[in-house]
């Protein structure tokens, strides 16, 4: 079966956070960046399995985890200005969160 385009961004996001989250902890000997990021990749390794079944659900689980991200990691870029990885992963989490939010509009649409 090939995946879609929302499974493959999902992965790639999933893959990116759970990187991030083992490389602030091989760094800087973060546990919490390696729980945070643990967690948060094996949170969009259930969307990305759960999308082509039940699109609704995934997408909703999506919206709120990168949502959640996105605001967590926002206020971390202004309080510190650091690129990386607050930044990158606030914005990326935001463009998640529009492409979660566009596979529920087309869903409704298309029922």
């Amino acid at each position: 079966m090939e995946s879609s385009m929302s499974q493959k961004f999902t992965l790639v996001y999933a893959s990116l956070l759970g990187v991030g989250g083992l490389m602030g902890y091989l760094k800087r000997g973060s546990k919490i960046s390696l729980v945070a990021g643990g967690g948060s990749a094996a949170l969009f390794y259930y969307v990305y399995t759960e999308l082509p079944g039940n699109p609704v659900l995934a997408s909703s689980i999506g919206i709120v985890g990168s949502a959640a991200l996105t605001g967590m990691m926002g206020s971390r870029y202004l309080r510190t200005r650091k690129v990386m990885p607050a930044r990158v992963v606030s914005v990326v989490s935001l463009v998640m969160t529009g492409a979660y939010l566009h596979g529920i509009i087309r869903t409704a649409r298309s029922t």
